[in-house]
């Protein structure tokens, strides 16, 4: 992930997108992390995720470009977790997953549900591969080789009715960045 930023920042001034230059920027680097993070799952051991349960108990398959796929999701050993670890948990699956429109978890009853839109070609995530990225992904937070402190959960938590209310504040502030900025 080195430069990343700047690889972003090329990006952007090379093609086009929706949002803020900030948005954008954010975009990419995001596509970059998840890149990452699927390198990092790749190399989990099969084994060592076995412990970690995680069961498919409701599915609802996605109805066009209308409704979105339902997921649901037991994951007994997270049973009382505290809200950081599921919130790290909820971070990490809405980077992999990339179209989830919103999730939502319950740790006293150790539940995840996931809505998304499904991808139609590239990396298609199917329910049992959803699975298994948040059996990896739980086990890696668990195990702490994934840290507690991304915030993508709690920044789309909080964006609720308010999307896009500084956008124009941050694209003036990465305008002024950019001119300070050499893109080589």
């Amino acid at each position: 992930m080195e430069n990343s930023l700047t690889t972003a920042l090329e990006k952007v001034h090379s093609t086009i997108g929706q949002g803020s230059v900030l948005e954008q920027v954010d975009k990419k680097y995001r596509k970059q992390q998840r890149l990452t993070l699927f390198e990092m799952l790749e190399k989990v051991d099969e084994a060592k995720v076995k412990n970690y349960p995680v069961h498919l108990y409701k599915h609802i398959a996605q109805r066009g470009k209308k409704q979105p796929a339902l997921l649901r999701f037991y994951l007994p050993f997270w049973k009382d977790y505290d809200d950081i670890f599921w919130q790290s948990l909820g971070d990490y699956v809405i980077l992999a997953v990339h179209r989830v429109k919103d999730l939502e978890f319950d740790s006293l009853r150790a539940r995840i549900k996931l809505e998304y839109f499904e991808k139609v070609k590239g990396r298609i995530k199917y329910p049992k591969d959803i699975r298994a990225i948040i059996q990896k992904i739980s086990y890696l937070v668990d195990t702490e080789a994934l840290p507690t402190d991304f915030t993508r959960f709690r920044r789309m938590a909080e964006r609720h009715n308010s999307l896009g209310e500084m956008s124009k504040e941050q694209a003036a502030i990465m305008g002024a960045i950019l001119k300070f900025v050499e893109i080589k």
